[in-house]
């Protein structure tokens, strides 16, 4: 019965796969996000390109047969227009440095391609002579495009100009301990106290306003979100707006199914060399397999700050993914780490702790939600008001009533969002057919269990192993699931010593894909 089950599983999933790959491909496009294009001599930074680079990068788009698109042929695809060419790409230049005009737009010119570019209201706004703040650093306004440029590139009729929202680009003051997070995504905390959600959109509005139009005659219809930051009530802000395109930063394909709101872009780096540009644009690597601990903050001494401590072994470890629980127990009571006026409130340091394990150790975080939340929206909602995170953990299964309510309580203050089912037995196959993009089972790491899950689920499933079991035997099972083909697993805690049996099966620093 397991086998025939596993068997029309499969025949299921790869049917509807073949239907929705033949719909999708008219509109499939990747879209390319970059920033300073800078000269062959120049320091490289972090988000550069040198032009030489980009020179070579646009010359091999033309002769592997990439095609770049514009924003027009995207959206005139998606309503049934003509189909894009395979293997279409849409260019896109953040920030609006000069040097999209004087090293980009002449390549754009030579070889005919389409772009889009995004400006910083503010930052354009800086009279000629003096400083722009970018990020906290003082930089001349002349590194900037001028409105007679900008003008010019629109004039070509090449080049799209975007809004990088008028004052976005920015970090505000997250919470007590003093964190800057990305304002468009983040609760400001000022005289002690957080704005509200009607301040929040009020903020929103003013720093999403349209201060383009008057030099340029067209108001944008594109948001290029800063950092690729944004949730569900800043990307309807910016509808309301005039601007129903978003781009982000989240890696991958864009097709038909994907939100116009939402489309995603691969942040090019450090100059990639033109071997490491090719191997991106064609996808000839598997991501990362999830690996995951469980960070208990109840469990930490009181009075003592065992958040340092716990961020060394997260970055000595490397998962990428921390199961962070919200509360603790103070006299017998439960009491959460985030402000909310439905629980006793132990301390306001989830938001702290979330930020510290996703920017210091490099691990994104998912709440593991108590079963006594699971019925309630609005606590879920002032979580993620309050606390910057990837995804959450739930006891509930695929599709059901009470994880959509979750998702949507949740999703209007956290984009992108991962939801994790902690289930006891594997999904039914209409359960993993409701499973959305990015979303997993976590299932505890039984022969059963691995048994029961077909392998064409391998990468929406992640085991979890019992920290109570020998380390031995903890890694000889991975060792196993990993040659079985399931390669993703956790410990449901965090091992106490790093470098015990477990570390070189669990950690990601083992696994080929990185240095």
């Amino acid at each position: 019965m397991a086998l025939l089950i596993r068997t029309l599983l499969a025949t299921l999933l790869a049917l509807a796969a073949g239907l929705a790959a033949a719909a999708d491909s008219d509109a499939r496009f990747m879209a390319l996000s970059y920033h300073e294009v800078i000269a062959d001599d120049e320091k490289i930074t972090p988000t550069a390109v040198r032009a030489s680079d980009l020179a070579r990068q646009f010359a091999w788009l033309k002769v592997n047969d990439f095609h770049p698109v514009s924003v027009d042929q995207i959206l005139a695809a998606r309503d049934g227009g003509p189909p894009l060419p395979p293997r279409a790409i849409l260019l896109t230049f953040d920030d609006g440095f000069k040097d999209a005009y004087t090293r980009a737009f002449p390549l754009l010119k030579l070889f005919n391609y389409p772009a889009v570019i995004a400006l910083v209201g503010k930052w354009m706004d800086v009279p000629d002579g003096q400083m722009v703040d970018y990020d906290g650093e003082p930089v001349p306004r002349g590194k900037f495009l001028d409105w007679e440029q900008v003008r010019e590139m629109q004039a070509s009729g090449l080049v799209e100009v975007a809004s990088h929202s008028y004052n976005l680009h920015r970090g505000i003051l997250a919470n007590p301990q003093g964190n800057t997070q990305p304002a468009a995504t983040t609760r400001l905390f000022a005289n002690g106290q957080y704005e509200d959600d009607a301040a929040n959109l009020a903020r929103l509005r003013h720093e999403l306003r349209d201060s383009i139009s008057k030099h340029t005659g067209k108001a944008p219809r594109i948001i290029v979100w800063p950092y690729g930051r944004s949730n569900g009530a800043a990307q309807q802000v910016a509808a309301e707006l005039g601007m129903p395109i978003g781009l982000t930063l989240v890696d991958g394909f864009n097709d038909a199914s994907t939100p116009t709101a939402i489309w995603k872009r691969q942040l090019i780096e450090n100059s990639p060399s033109l071997q490491a540009f090719a191997e991106m644009l064609r996808v000839t690597w598997d991501p990362n397999p999830g690996r995951s601990v469980k960070v208990d903050p109840g469990t930490w001494p009181p009075g003592e700050d065992e958040l340092s401590p716990t961020l060394d072994r997260l970055l000595t470890l490397s998962p990428n993914i921390a199961f962070v629980k919200p509360t603790i127990v103070r006299d017998g009571r439960e009491m959460t780490l985030f402000p909310t006026k439905l629980r006793p409130v132990a301390a306001d340091k989830l938001n702290h702790i979330s930020w510290q394990t996703e920017r210091r150790a490099g691990v994104p975080v998912f709440i593991d939600l108590p079963d006594a939340w699971l019925n309630e929206p609005e606590l879920i909602a002032d979580l993620a008001r309050h606390v910057n995170f990837a995804g959450l953990r739930l006891r509930a299964a695929p599709g059901s009533a009470v994880a959509e309510s979750i998702r949507k309580a949740a999703g209007r203050w956290v984009w992108p969002l991962q939801l994790a089912y902690a289930l006891d037995r594997p999904p039914t196959p209409a359960q993993w057919a409701a499973l959305q993009p990015g979303d997993l089972v976590v299932l505890p790491a039984t022969e059963e269990n691995i048994a029961a899950v077909p392998r064409e689920m391998a990468r929406r499933v992640l085991f979890e192993f019992d920290p109570s079991l020998p380390p031995e035997s903890i890694a000889r099972r991975m060792n196993r699931l990993e040659a079985d083909g399931f390669r993703q697993f956790g410990v449901a805690g965090l091992p106490d010593s790093v470098m015990g049996p477990i570390f070189p099966s669990l950690s990601l620093r083992w696994q080929p894909q990185l240095p």
